[in-house]
């Protein structure tokens, strides 16, 4: 079994070079857990079921989900509604783990049981684990379901991205808009080359105040920066480049230009934050309010800042937030953090990352058809309902109480959903942001992965 290699103090993992995708190339000498799969791949709903009741109503063990996300143990309840043999009694979810924790809990699959179902954030974790420790189930109806080719190498559960973002003080304290990738690139100033003089950076709308959750212990975070260098999204960048600098991109020191994206990004960021919900929820308007700051982070975080209200120094003078104090109720005199967090930039080159949470069946499972019943449901209107949607968030009319999708969730298979007020569907949101890619992602070589390594290490800015 492959293991995690600790390079700079932090996690990367050893890419597997290919992926064989079980349900759809059954090899003759599959056992145990990668069989059941390969079998139930093939079954109609109603055998899937029926495997499943048999299994459960046989079994003295519980059935465990592993995963990231509260909707794991939302999705858990309806499914116990859907199909009673599976219970409150003989069923448990455990979702408080971060990324890297359950990657190295997994371990434990490849000899003894330590859960039927995983919800795996980073499909460069996937393919290291893909065939060992973790199998990729395929329901035999997936075009039905709304999935396509691309949501099933590997099986998607739920989309999720994050996005560069700022307070929406921004505007006043920097004087500048946030429009193009490339102005978070770099240093305000740097070294000539060939004159060795330190000389002003050559574009007034340059930002100079970065936040970023580091790639160095963020794995989906890591994916991200190794996608801005993948071919396919090479033009877009090149163009956001054409059109901020006023020429062609060239180099001869970069192979891509999303390298040098990455590269100078990297360079320019000035803080490290330690938690995307944090920064969202509370720092932006608590801390940062007069700051000018260009975060990245998880769009999901929005249902933790619709929560928190705060009293901000100066806020009855301040143009913007004394409109925002609330004049009654509970939280009167204070201002919703959501009211303040300003995401919906229109950004040359990309607004941010689109990626995926894949349902996978973990090895030596017990409970494997009632496993992969599970990630069918999980891909089911039902269950999207039944713990994404949102009543405290305002509908795209702005009405209160209508059952939205909360931001920064979308659902893999149909996308006839209700979307919150503002937000943009999940089909506008992959067209505008770097889409995490499984067959890029799969064959990227350590060295990449250690080079962006290095690059967060020697960054100074943010010491």
């Amino acid at each position: 079994m492959k293991k995690f290699l600790l390079v700079l103090t932090v996690l990367a993992m050893v890419f597997s070079a290919t992926f064989a995708l079980v349900a759809c190339q059954p090899k003759e000498d599959l056992e145990g857990t990668a069989k059941v799969v390969v079998e139930a791949s093939k079954m109609s709903l109603e055998e899937l079921k029926d495997a499943s009741k048999k299994e459960m109503e046989a079994s003295n063990d519980t059935f465990k989900v592993v995963g990231l996300t509260s909707v794991l143990a939302k999705t858990l309840t309806a499914f116990q509604k859907e199909y009673p043999w599976v219970t409150e009694a003989n069923s448990n979810c455990k979702n408080d783990y971060k990324d890297y924790q359950l990657l190295q809990a997994l371990e434990t699959a490849e000899k003894s049981y330590f859960a039927d179902f995983a919800l795996v954030q980073d499909v460069r974790s996937i393919a290291n684990y893909d065939g060992d420790l973790l199998h990729n189930y395929v329901p035999s109806d997936y075009k039905e379901l709304g999935l396509t080719d691309n949501d099933i190498k590997p099986l998607k559960g739920i989309y999720f991205n994050k996005l560069f973002w700022t307070n929406t003080n921004f505007e006043k304290i920097t004087g500048k808009k946030l429009y193009n990738i490339w102005q978070l690139a770099g240093h305000d100033e740097y070294v000539d080359s060939d004159t060795k003089e330190t000389v002003p950076k050559d574009h007034a709308d340059h930002l100079s105040l970065s936040s970023f959750q580091t790639a160095a212990s963020e794995q989906i975070n890591m994916s991200f920066l190794l996608c801005c260098e993948a071919p396919e999204n090479q033009k877009r960048i090149q163009d956001a480049y054409q059109k901020y600098y006023g020429k062609p991109w060239s180099s001869t020191e970069y192979t891509s230009a999303g390298q040098q994206w990455v590269t100078e990004y990297i360079a320019n960021i000035s803080r490290f934050h330690s938690s995307d919900g944090t920064a969202m929820k509370e720092t932006q308007l608590k801390d940062d309010w007069n700051a000018g700051y260009v975060y990245y982070g998880a769009f999901a975080k929005m249902k933790d800042a619709v929560g928190k209200y705060y009293t901000v120094a100066g806020q009855e003078e301040d143009p913007i937030l004394k409109d925002l104090i609330i004049k009654e109720g509970d939280n009167a005199g204070k201002i919703n953090a959501m009211d303040t967090v300003k995401w919906d930039w229109e950004i040359e080159g990309f607004n941010g990352f689109m990626y995926a949470m894949c349902s996978q069946i973990v090895n030596n499972a017990k409970h494997p058809y009632t496993a992969c019943l599970y990630a069918r449901f999980l891909v089911t209107l039902g269950a999207y309902e039944g713990s994404v949607y949102n009543s405290s968030l305002p509908a795209q009319d702005g009405t209160i109480g209508t059952k939205v999708n909360q931001y920064g969730y979308y659902f893999p298979a149909s996308n006839t959903i209700t979307y919150a007020k503002g937000d943009w569907t999940r089909d506008q949101h992959i067209a505008k942001e770097i889409v995490e890619d499984y067959e890029y992602l799969k064959d990227v070589k350590l060295s990449q992965v250690n080079r962006i390594l290095a690059l967060i290490s020697s960054n100074n800015k943010s010491k």
